[in-house]
């Protein structure tokens, strides 16, 4: 074998470097001081037996809920500790200038202008807007001339105000929001998923967020926070602005515009400064630690993104500022201590996370190792009673290495049961295993008896098992100073005791899919079986009218779309003819397609039908309607 010496010189050459490296590391070791690695396993859901637990007065719907929660509950309206409206709550501002707050998630802003008020975000359903309206209308008689959305969450009030008005004669209404908001809105409910075939999943986990599922009164009761969408309220936006600080006039009161470097929860937000009245509308600024993860899902949330955005409310250097979700603040030194406070909570996060993890952490230490010092902790701005922290550094993690925490036995894991099936036998069986559940119930170990009770129900759900993890997933919802985190652990307690059903998957709006019909074929796609298309090899063509004609190449176990422009030049195995009211039926699996033929409702007007119901086979039902206890439970509660 030949050797290669300068290869050899090379290498030599790279390990004196390196040794010269860790000697001139080595010797800074003598100066530098290392944190002590003790490892804080505190968590608010183990050793918790004895956290005291009160329930929350009237106003609270009697919630069970920690100290700490019902401290903040109980502050005065006034009081310069609350950071958040928990009841109906009317603020004049100034003269012409109000907040409207509520017990759910969002305010609502009024602003009067020489020709009209001007309303700013509208609640999240007819009822939000009701009380809204209610307040508005104690308050000023002035006719509403426009409406401006923050972004997309908070625009479905607005069907309800309009009606309002038209009762008054006024039927001229400007609706003003992100050049994005209308296309957010109809593709997918203004929940926007990175892919959007899921987002019948993302709405499916932020009903689960926000105390969908948790009863309206008494000790697991929604309290704070609550969002039932109705996205039947939404008035599509007919004013955009173009670009960045772009100057409107409005009702004949000159706004700003901003549409750019404000990221936050979503990338559509629009604020407004006025500068007459140097008052500042915004969505950057939470009434509580702002969600850097939100446990529903959805896009990374950059924390250097969300403090940029403050910093561009701080150099407007407002007088006055009204927020989508936090209590309003008046006098620039207020704001200002507001905006570093806030600024500095993100940072502190972020940096922290990032320091862990170039140090060898992975998403489940940092956890633990993130956690906000006593000066930052005690800002009524960064109260953690919607998001945990303990969320947002796993996050961050996730955001830059995915879910590998580098630790090799990691980089595959086995399937949930599988693994269950195997811890409850390493622990002696199924009875010994409900024993070290239940003893960590009894111990106030909560989170530990929820993951052991886990394993009982993934391998065998019986009443007790189901039970058990109920029991434990009621105590931590108890002990969480986080809404979110408290909806997760109730609405699962609930829905293991057969209290409620949750849903995995909303089916899609038949308005929506009818106004994107193109895309809805195009998301039909991933429904494909691949063991049933086996060497498949067909084009099917659906012709919905003029040109709404689109397709679908089967091409075994990869299907294509096709656009109206490929379908032209593609031949096509079968066509079937429709309204997109029926693609609907077909893509919420509210209708067979036998059934469908039979009524005359598909036509088929090349192939056969035959051919239709064959390669229509190739595709996986969606929603099971007839097994899925999750989509009759939502129709159930639909229907009434």
């Amino acid at each position: 074998m030949k050797m290669d010496f300068n290869s050899i010189g090379n290498i030599a050459m790279k390990k004196t470097i390196i040794n010269i490296s860790l000697l001139s590391a080595l010797s800074l070791t003598t100066t530098a001081s290392f944190a002590v690695n003790d490892v804080d396993f505190s968590s608010p859901y183990m050793n918790a037996k004895g956290t005291p637990l009160v329930n929350l007065p009237e106003n609270g719907n009697k919630a069970k809920v920690n100290q700490e929660t019902a401290r903040y509950w109980n502050l005065a309206k006034n009081s310069e500790q609350r950071a958040s409206y928990d009841e109906l709550t009317t603020v004049k501002v100034a003269e012409g200038i109000w907040t409207f707050g509520s017990p759910s998630l969002v305010n609502m802003q009024a602003i009067e202008a020489p020709k009209g008020l001007i309303i700013f975000d509208t609640g999240d359903n007819a009822k939000d807007a009701e009380e809204f309206y209610t307040m508005l209308r104690k308050e000023t008689d002035k006719p509403i001339a426009a409406i401006v959305y923050s972004h997309e969450h908070y625009t479905f009030g607005t069907r309800y105000l309009l009606e309002q008005e038209a009762k008054r004669g006024n039927k001229d209404i400007k609706i003003i929001g992100h050049p994005n908001t209308n296309g957010s809105i109809a593709k997918n409910g203004g929940l926007s998923s990175i892919h959007p075939e899921t987002s019948g999943v993302l709405m499916a986990r932020s009903i689960e967020q926000f105390n969908f599922y948790l009863p309206n009164t008494g000790d697991n009761a929604g309290f704070k926070n609550t969002v039932h969408v109705d996205a039947t309220g939404f008035i599509p936006v007919n004013l955009s602005p173009t670009h960045d600080g772009q100057k409107i006039n409005i009702a004949g009161l000159d706004m700003i515009f901003y549409i750019e470097g404000i990221g936050t929860d979503t990338s559509n937000q629009l604020m407004v400064y006025v500068p007459s009245k140097k008052v500042l509308l915004n969505n950057v600024m939470w009434g509580w630690f702002p969600n850097i993860y939100s446990a529903r899902g959805g896009r990374y949330r950059n924390p250097n993104e969300w403090a940029a955005a403050v910093t561009k409310i701080e150099e407007l250097n407002p007088e006055i500022l009204l927020s989508t979700h936090s209590t309003t603040v008046v006098g620039k030194d207020k704001i200002k201590a507001r905006l570093d406070y806030y600024r500095d909570g993100l940072a502190y996060v972020l940096d922290q996370s990032l320091k862990h993890i170039a140090m060898g952490q992975g998403p489940d230490e940092l956890r633990y190792s993130v956690k906000l010092p006593k000066y930052l902790a005690d800002s009524p701005l960064l109260v953690q009673n919607y998001g945990e922290i303990s969320l947002m550094g796993p996050r961050i993690f996730t955001a830059l290495f995915g879910q590998f925490d580098r630790d090799a036995a990691h980089l595959n894991k086995l399937h949930p049961k599988d693994e269950a099936m195997r811890m409850v036998k390493a622990m002696g069986g199924e009875e010994k295993t409900y024993a070290v559940a239940k003893e960590a119930f009894n111990n106030g170990d909560y989170l530990w008896s929820a993951q052991v009770a886990d394993y009982l129900v993934e391998t065998n759900p019986t009443k007790a098992n189901k039970d058990l993890k109920a029991d434990a997933l009621e105590q931590m919802g108890y002990r969480t100073t986080s809404t979110n985190s408290r909806s997760f652990y109730l609405a699962q307690a609930a829905d293991l005791r057969g209290e409620v059903s949750i849903i995995t998957n909303v089916p899609s709006n038949p308005e929506s899919v009818v106004a994107n019909i193109a895309d809805f074929v195009n998301y039909y796609r991933i429904r494909i079986n691949p063991e049933r298309s086996g060497n498949t090899q067909a084009t099917m063509q659906f012709d919905f009218g003029g040109d709404n004609v689109f397709g679908l190449e089967i091409n075994r176990a990869v299907v294509k779309y096709l656009d109206n422009k490929k379908i032209k030049n593609a031949k096509a195995d079968v066509t079937m003819q429709m309204k997109p009211e029926v693609w609907a039926e077909i893509y919420n699996n509210t209708a067979t397609l036998d059934n469908l033929l039979k009524s005359g409702k598909i036509k088929i007007t090349q192939g056969d039908e035959a051919k239709a119901v064959q390669l229509m086979g190739l595709f996986d039902p969606m929603y099971d309607w007839q097994n899925d206890k999750g989509l009759q439970y939502l129709q159930k509660l639909s229907s009434k």
